[in-house]
């Protein structure tokens, strides 16, 4: 009997070894960093460290002073927040549109194969798919994106594409207001605004739509249905949300695989709440339709793929495919950057190595047999080792790795007008002000880790809630794959909106255990509750 609450037990225990493992690396970074694609200065992005919470404070305080009004004049607050992400939106697409770069690397090969066969340049997708085929849903659909805008008149498919990468963006922005918002109310997600607008409102990436930026708004909406299916006790509500949950993380994980961890850590946290629960039957059908959902919608999304005219090869049975064989082969191998090593990244031998290796089954035991040489050339010690700066260094990057890729630097803006210069001098990695830009976001990521790691000291039955242990295993889950695989910072930019909505409410819970500060208002008594998705929260009586 003394199993099932240990058993219930363990999503925050493993939760706060995320915590544990941030912190950690946090440190490292701060004694010994672990630079990416740029080398920021460490004294810069410890003052911005320190700002920004210090911005999230202000802003808390404000918005507490001022909550017993806004309660009583809620109307009046609508205009102010209307301007607000008016605001946001603006900015947004204003960075978007001066920002935008030629695409480069795979993004070339997607963007490019989208373009020829919108324009009907071309009758099937090039030979790079075959190699690559986990980016062929995120081509086809633009592929449909691009031919909608031309048959629209719109000729420009950078603009349009930086159009679509600013909406994206905007959208997981305002997903992860919504989250926080259903997590710890509203003086947290007006909090939240200010980690969020650094890291997807003023995007390291918003030059460039590729699967990572795409994947931003997978991750959080997922999380969001997930949220909004338990506050309601209807079958009726929760049943759809839980279908399109799973429906999501299909399309999702065709676009980014990765996608796919946050679902598993929902169900991993469900399954060991389940023992604890008196309507186990109701647990029992959320985790068998989101998990039905997602079989049926990649299954069927396979299906697609496989009968689509424009793909020439067979997609279920590619013997060209990189497999994981080689993404393991590559996670186990260190060279050198510009500003010191890089561990488990992309390089060019080992990709050439694995594409003259033919059939599926061999690529894959050669990708293992390479793994097992380098991890035993470099013995128990050293592999741990190795690990721990591999850690250090795919979390060490709050610019997540942007001009890493490619060839692309910040000559290469596409716009040339002059009111963009002043944009592209603090994004672009060889401009003037870029130091200022990477310092904010080297600072505000600092302040981000310390916020998630906060658990590990301040144990509040808020912060250890299934929800937020949910999330943590979703990273946790992430970074065990990224150490053991082919890795980059550029490759957690997908899970930004789960590390700002953890550090937010961290900040929040923070900010309540000091003096003269409480809980924010409810109207009405709460009551704990623990839904059938496997995620706890508090409901109003009224």
């Amino acid at each position: 009997m003394r199993i099932r609450p240990q058993l219930a037990n363990l999503p925050a225990a493993a939760g706060l070894v995320l915590c544990g493992l941030i912190l950690w690396a946090l440190l490292t970074n701060v004694v010994f960093p672990h630079y990416g694609a740029s080398q920021y200065r460490t004294g810069w992005a410890l003052l911005a460290a320190a700002v920004v919470p210090g911005l999230m404070t202000g802003l808390y305080w404000l918005l507490r002073r001022t909550a017993a009004a806004a309660a009583r004049h809620r109307p009046w607050t609508y205009l102010p927040w209307a301007g607000v992400w008016a605001l946001l939106l603006w900015i947004q697409m204003r960075v978007a549109y001066a920002v935008r770069l030629p695409p480069d690397w795979d993004a070339y090969a997607v963007a490019d194969a989208a373009a020829g066969l919108a324009g009907k340049t071309i009758d099937s997708v090039p030979p790079y798919f075959e190699t690559n085929p986990n980016n062929l849903l995120l081509m086809l659909l633009m592929a449909a994106y691009y031919e909608l805008a031309l048959s629209l008149g719109f000729q420009d498919l950078g603009m349009i594409t930086a159009f679509l990468n600013g909406s994206v963006l905007f959208a997981g922005t305002v997903l992860t207001y919504c989250a926080v918002r259903m997590l710890g109310g509203r003086i947290a997600a007006a909090v939240s605004l200010v980690p969020t607008t650094v890291f997807l409102v003023l995007s390291p990436w918003a030059g460039v739509l590729y699967s990572d930026t795409v994947g931003v708004l997978f991750t959080v909406l997922i999380l969001c249905l997930l949220l909004v299916s338990r506050r309601s006790a209807s079958l009726t509500v929760r049943v759809p949300l839980w279908i399109l949950a799973g429906a999501v993380a299909a399309v999702g994980y065709g676009i980014k695989p990765t996608v796919l961890i946050c679902l598993v850590a929902a169900g991993i946290t469900a399954v060991c709440l389940l023992a604890g629960r008196k309507d186990t039957l109701v647990l029992l059908l959320a985790v068998v339709i989101v998990g039905g959902s997602f079989f049926i919608g990649n299954r069927l999304i396979a299906g697609f793929e496989q009968r689509s005219p424009v793909i020439a090869f067979d997609v279920q049975d590619n013997p060209h495919a990189m497999n994981m064989g080689h993404f393991l082969k590559v996670g186990a191998r260190s060279t050198e950057g510009p500003h010191g090593p890089y561990y488990g990244a992309y390089n060019e031998d080992d990709y050439q190595s694995t594409v003259a290796i033919t059939g599926e089954e061999e690529k894959f035991r050669q990708g293992v047999q390479a793994y097992q040489n380098r991890v035993s050339a470099m013995g128990p010690g050293g592999y741990v080792a190795f690990l721990h700066h591999k850690l250090a260094w795919i979390t060490g990057d709050g610019s997540f790795f942007s001009f890493g890729e490619g060839r692309m630097t910040g000559e290469n803006f596409l716009s040339s007008r002059p009111a963009d210069q002043g944009i592209q001098d603090l994004f672009g990695n060889t401009r003037p002000n870029f130091q200022w830009m990477l310092s904010i976001w080297q600072g505000t990521w600092f302040a981000t880790l310390a916020l998630v790691s906060v658990p590990l000291f301040l144990r509040t039955p808020r912060l250890l809630r299934p929800e937020l242990s949910a999330m943590r295993i979703a990273l946790f889950g992430l970074l065990l794959f990224l150490l053991l695989f082919e890795a980059r910072a550029r490759f957690l930019y997908l899970y930004a909106p789960y590390f700002i909505v953890l550090a937010s409410l961290s900040f929040s819970a923070v900010m309540e255990r000091l003096p003269g500060s409480g809980s924010e208002p409810r109207r009405g008594p709460v009551t704990a509750t623990v839904a059938s998705d496997g995620t706890a929260g508090a409901r109003r009586s009224d």
